[in-house]
Parts: structure tokens; C-alpha cells; sequence
């Protein structure tokens, strides 16, 4: 009994020393890599943008789109470690597409894996499901966000009004070192609007 009591000590410092270590290494963190990627839009009309789009002061201008039922959009972007450590990039968190019902006008459906992006854009035509990978310090990983549109246009003409839209400007990415997991925000080089259906489109 006092040699299982001893393991079970021993293991339970050996958790909270790695929590411990896990929580107080300040400088293990995933951000914004270098790249970003034009929105790709699959049966989607893009629209001009709106002012003040391209001042000096302004915030970065959005790319937008008219409503087409059921159609893809995907946006990509590169994260890299900026630790001295390797860290375990997670992805993107299920628990943030799982708060978009199907009838939202816009909503993320899958995040993919891009590979990486110092071999261009190949990675992005053969991209696939995004699952953890570790990188290495300053490595550099492609991440794209698929989103749909609804296709319940009913839906969609009694629930947005015309001239109004949703829209995304970051992405929520999970990364852990150790044991805890972490969440950084990703802020969109081009944040992507669907605009609501227009009056035509609600006519039929």
C-alpha cells in the first residue's frame, strides 16, 4: 500500500509541476504567420467595396460577397510559433463551429490544413482536414476556414434584412505546450461579409 500511496504522490507532483511549467512560460504562443490568402469564393458574386475602404486610417477593408444559397467560401491564413519552444498546433476549436446553426447566413464548417507555406500555394490546392502537428520554433503553418451559406433562402429573406450582412474578421486557433490548452485570435488580413438576399432574390 505505501509503495502504490508513493506512485500515485509521485504522479500527481509530476502533473502539477508540468501545469505549473505549462502556465508560467510567458513567451510559448501561436500567432499570425506571414501569409494570407485571398478569399475563394465558390458561386459567389464579390462586391465592390464600400467606403471607407482604402484610407490611411481605415481598418482593413473587407471583401463582400452577394448571397447565393448553399455555396463555400474558404479564407486562409498562416500561423507560426513564435516560442524557443515546439508547440502542438490543435486547430481551430470544434466548440466555435458548433455555435453556428445551420440556418445562420454564413457559418464555418471545416478548418484545413495547407501545409507549409514556404512551398507557395500548392498546399492550398491539395489541402486537407486540418489535424494537430507539431511546429517546430518559427514554423509556419496554412489554415483555411470553410464556410457555407444557408441554403434555406426562406429562411434567410425573413431573417435578414435587405443591406444587411454577417461578417468574420478572426479566427479562434488552439495550441498547447505540455498539458493546457491555449486559444489565440487570428485577426483576418481581408475580413470576409455575406451580404443578406436582395429584394429579387426574395421575390420568387
Amino acid at each position: 500500500m505505501r509503495i502504490l500511496a508513493v506512485g500515485l504522490a509521485l504522479a500527481v507532483v509530476a502533473v502539477v509541476a508540468a501545469t505549473v511549467a505549462d502556465l508560467t512560460v510567458p513567451f510559448a504562443t501561436i500567432r499570425h504567420g506571414s501569409y494570407s490568402g485571398a478569399p475563394v469564393a465558390e458561386g459567389l458574386e464579390v462586391l465592390p467595396p464600400q467606403p471607407p475602404c482604402g484610407a490611411p486610417s481605415a481598418s482593413p477593408c473587407e471583401a463582400r460577397f452577394a448571397y447565393a444559397p448553399n455555396q463555400k467560401l474558404t479564407v486562409w491564413f498562416s500561423v507560426r510559433n513564435e516560442s524557443r519552444v515546439p508547440l502542438t498546433f490543435d486547430g481551430v476549436p470544434r466548440r466555435w463551429f458548433e455555435q453556428f446553426a445551420s440556418e445562420v447566413l454564413l457559418r464555418p464548417v471545416a478548418a484545413l490544413d495547407g501545409g507549409d507555406p514556404s512551398r507557395g500555394s500548392i498546399g492550398l490546392v491539395h489541402a486537407s482536414s486540418l489535424k494537430p502537428v507539431v511546429l517546430a520554433p518559427l514554423e509556419e503553418r496554412w489554415v483555411g476556414v470553410e464556410f457555407l451559406t444557408t441554403a434555406d433562402v426562406a429562411y434567410a429573406c425573413a431573417h435578414w434584412g435587405a443591406g444587411v450582412g454577417i461578417g468574420f474578421g478572426q479566427v479562434p486557433v488552439v495550441w498547447h505546450w505540455v498539458a493546457t490548452e491555449h486559444e489565440t485570435q487570428i485577426s483576418l488580413a481581408k475580413p470576409v461579409t455575406l451580404m443578406a438576399p436582395s429584394a429579387s432574390d426574395c421575390s420568387g
